[in-house]
C-alpha cells in the first residue's frame, strides 16, 4: 500500500481526510464559522457559492454533522434534476417523516413534520446540494417552504457560481447570508498538502516545492483537483521508490486522467 510506503497511517485525500482537512483551510474554515452563525442565530435560508469543485459538498458534510451534534434534525437533500415532489420527499424523509403514511400528501407530510419539531422544541436544518441544478419545479417548492412562517427551519443550499442564475430570484432575494468559496491559491494549496499529510502521519514533506506549483496550476486551486492529483501522486511516487513527489510526477498523473477523462 503507498501509505505504509509515505509512513502515512491513512489515506490523506480520500472525502473523509479532505473533510477534516479542510477545516485547516482558511476560506473553507471562514465558510463554516459563518453558516454556524446562521444556525445559532436560525436565518431561514443560507446560500454557498462556488466554482465546480471548490469544496461545496464537503462545507455541507461537516455542516450536517456540526448540526447534528447540536441536537438538530437534519436533512440532506440532493437537488441535482430534483422534481418537486422528489425534493420534497426527500426534505420530509430526512426529517424522519413517512410520506407515504400522510393522506394529505407529501407536501402537508413536510408541513405536519415541521409543527411537531417546533412542539418539541426541535430545529430543523435542510441542506440542500447542487440547487442550480434542480428543476423549477424543485425550486418553486422551495421558495413555498421558505414561505412557512413560524416554524423552526433553517435552509442552506449549494450551487456551482456559474450558474447561481439558474436560481429562482425570488429565493435569492430571501438569502440571509451568501458565502463565495474562492480557490485556493498557491500558498493556501501547500498549507493544505501539508496539513493533511501531517494529520495522516507524515513527518516530512512529500511534495517538493516543483510539485507543490505544478498541482496548484493544474488544479487551479480547486480542491477536488488537488485531492485527485496529490492521491494519484502519491501512489505513482511510491511505486517509481520516489523520495518525493515533483512536478514530472504531477504532469504524469494529469496527462493518465486526461486520456482516461
Amino acid at each position: 500500500m503507498f501509505e505504509a510506503y509515505w509512513g502515512l497511517t491513512r489515506g490523506p485525500f480520500s472525502d473523509a481526510s479532505a473533510r477534516q482537512s479542510l477545516l485547516t483551510s482558511p476560506t473553507h474554515g471562514e465558510a463554516l464559522a459563518r453558516l454556524d452563525f446562521l444556525l445559532e442565530s436560525r436565518s431561514r435560508l443560507g446560500l454557498l457559492l462556488g466554482p465546480s469543485g471548490s469544496g461545496k459538498s464537503l462545507v455541507l458534510a461537516e455542516l450536517a454533522r456540526r448540526a447534528e451534534l447540536a441536537g438538530a434534525v437534519v436533512a440532506v437533500v440532493p437537488a441535482a434534476a430534483a422534481t418537486a415532489e422528489g425534493l420534497l420527499s426527500e426534505l420530509a424523509l430526512g426529517l424522519r417523516a413517512n410520506p407515504e403514511s400522510s393522506s394529505g400528501g407529501v407536501w402537508q407530510t413536510a408541513l405536519d413534520r415541521l409543527a411537531e419539531l417546533k412542539l418539541e422544541e426541535l430545529t430543523a436544518v435542510v441542506l440542500i446540494d447542487d440547487l442550480d441544478r434542480s428543476t423549477s419545479e424543485a425550486q418553486i417548492a422551495l421558495e413555498r417552504i421558505l414561505a412557512v412562517g413560524d416554524v423552526p427551519l433553517t435552509i442552506v443550499a449549494t450551487a456551482r457560481s456559474e450558474a447561481a442564475r439558474r436560481i429562482n430570484p425570488r429565493i435569492l432575494e430571501q438569502a440571509a447570508l451568501r458565502i463565495d468559496l474562492a480557490p485556493w491559491n498557491e500558498e493556501e494549496t501547500r498549507a493544505y498538502l501539508e496539513a493533511s499529510l501531517a494529520q495522516a502521519g507524515r513527518k516530512q514533506p512529500a511534495f517538493d516545492e516543483s510539485a507543490v506549483r505544478r498541482l496548484f496550476q493544474l488544479s487551479g486551486g480547486a480542491p477536488r483537483k488537488v485531492n485527485q492529483l496529490a492521491q494519484l501522486a502519491l501512489l505513482a511516487g511510491a511505486g517509481q521508490k520516489s523520495l518525493q513527489v515533483n512536478a514530472e510526477t504531477i504532469d504524469a498523473v494529469e496527462e493518465e486522467l486526461s486520456v482516461s477523462r
